[in-house]
């Protein structure tokens, strides 16, 4: 089996098995020099591919553990350049053309292919084309990150929206009940009648909290307020008659409506 030896950056060989031996005793080559032989995906130490060398004869063959003449000097191994960092920078330039997609293949045959690299002792070339293949494959996943962000955004501020617009109106109805809990109190001690403005719940402490009157967003727009029809009414007016509805329609084209039987009720707009 014929071995070649790499030693700071320069290969040389081939060997046989004796010539190696020769070589590790005479001090000119290390154990942990790497050496490679057919068959071997990669370069390996020499102290793991060679066992230890059998104790020499009392009459050594001249030549065997002797001096040895310098290992012979060839021309370095032929460099080839790496399909995996090929591949790697091919999956980075068409991130700009798949939205971020091929991102990950190049990341990840962009590392495979520098190890690779690293450990072929020099025989493997294309550490750039790797590297550019990871910062390539870098951008896309960042590319991909920001697309998401934005999509989920744009789906989130509509439903935002609708929760804010739910939760008005949850907080209308509640006050517009509580109106309309005055106006009855006001009617009990006044023959039936509702006062002529809703201002008069307050003045007569029926009401304490004038906040019952304001409108939460997104409710609360330009010309808001409560039309009062309870002036023109008594108590004992039809139950569907109008007490309070709101001025401005919401988004949806909704209104609160209070009525005189007591019930409240988010409602379609009237054209």
């Amino acid at each position: 089996m014929q071995y070649h030896v790499a030693q700071n950056g320069t290969t040389f060989g081939p060997f046989d098995r004796a010539e190696v031996y020769r070589h590790l005793v005479a001090g000119e080559l290390k154990p942990t020099d790497l050496g490679w032989h057919e068959g071997l995906a990669g370069w390996e130490p020499l102290v793991k591919l060679l066992p230890p060398p059998q104790a020499a004869p009392a009459f050594a063959p001249p030549g065997i553990f002797g001096a040895a003449p310098a290992p012979q000097a060839m021309a370095p191994l032929p460099q080839f350049s790496s399909g995996l960092a090929i591949v790697s920078l091919v999956c980075g330039i068409l991130v700009f053309f798949t939205l971020g997609l091929a991102g990950l293949p190049a990341v990840v045959l962009g590392h495979l292919a520098l190890s690779h690299i690293k450990k072929s002792a020099g025989t493997l070339k294309g550490r750039g084309m790797a590297i550019a293949g990871l910062i390539l494959g870098y951008l896309g996943l960042a590319l991909i990150v920001v697309s998401m962000t934005a999509v989920f955004a744009s789906l989130s501020v509509p439903a935002l929206s609708v929760i804010q617009q739910s939760t008005a109106r949850v907080k209308t109805t509640r006050n517009a009940r509580q109106l309309v809990f005055g106006l009855k109190q006001y009617a009990a001690d006044h023959s039936g009648r509702y006062p002529a403005t809703l201002d008069v719940l307050f003045d007569e402490k029926i009401l304490t909290d004038p906040r019952l009157l304001e409108f939460p967003e997104p409710l609360n727009v330009r010309g808001q307020e409560w039309e009062y029809h309870g002036a023109e009414l008594t108590d004992t007016s039809p139950g569907d008659a109008i007490l309070l509805i709101t001025k401005k329609p919401d988004a949806a084209k909704k209104k609160i409506v209070a009525r005189n039987d007591g019930s409240v009720a988010v409602e379609g707009a009237r054209e």
